[in-house]
């Protein structure tokens, strides 16, 4: 009789581990489909269902949608919503928040091409002069109004997930604070910045609406 309850105890305990563990995969297979494709916990591809999978990518009003595959990508940016939207074969892909160019920095209308693609990339007019220790001296400069400090070096603004589109007019992640802050360029949100540029190559059609 004692061999039999403890034969019961055992086989009770597994039975919680089993469960336990189970339930824990379960949870990090949800928390990892972010819906860029078959998720490395499960055996299968998950169930096609778009709006979870654009509910599990959407931050605040940017969103993307990853079951939208193929066709022709092309970015517009409406200045007037401060958006851009991305476009597969005529599908709409993606929405994205932006900070287009301030007054006296406007951005440019019209259509254009990517004409060039940098994941590290730093601008070359805007930016702040540093001490050689690396301590700012003088922040939000434009290396042609504003004199350098004797002994400074200047450091351009970050611009992480570059797409030259226009020139000196450029798509890159930025702080986008919902209204027109840059100098021309077009500021997407880090994460956003990230799928564009993953998304997009060199020739991919910009068009730039009011």
């Amino acid at each position: 009789m004692q061999k039999r309850s403890s034969l019961l105890k055992k086989c009770s305990f597994a039975g919680v581990l089993l469960l336990g563990g189970s339930l824990l995969l379960s949870s990090i297979a949800q928390a990892v489909d972010y819906g860029y494709g078959p998720n490395p916990y499960t055996s299968r591809q998950q169930s096609y269902n778009p709006y979870a999978r654009q509910q599990a990518t959407r931050n605040g009003s940017a969103f993307w949608r990853s079951d939208v595959l193929g066709g022709t990508p092309h970015i517009k940016i409406v200045l007037s919503e401060q958006k851009a939207y991305f476009y597969k074969g005529g599908r709409l892909a993606g929405v994205s928040p932006v900070s287009s160019g301030k007054p006296g920095h406007r951005t440019p209308t019209g259509s254009f091409r990517i004409s060039e693609k940098k994941l590290n990339h730093r601008s070359t007019l805007y930016g702040h002069y540093v001490s050689p220790r690396g301590y700012v001296l003088r922040s939000n400069v434009n290396v042609r109004r504003h004199r350098r400090p004797p002994g400074a070096v200047f450091r351009g603004a970050s611009m992480d997930y570059m797409m030259r589109f226009n020139g000196a007019y450029t798509i890159h992640a930025g702080h986008v604070p919902g209204y027109p802050a840059s100098h021309g360029c077009i500021r997407l949100p880090w994460h956003m910045a990230q799928i564009f540029f993953r998304n997009a190559s060199v020739g991919t059609r910009v068009s730039v609406v009011h």
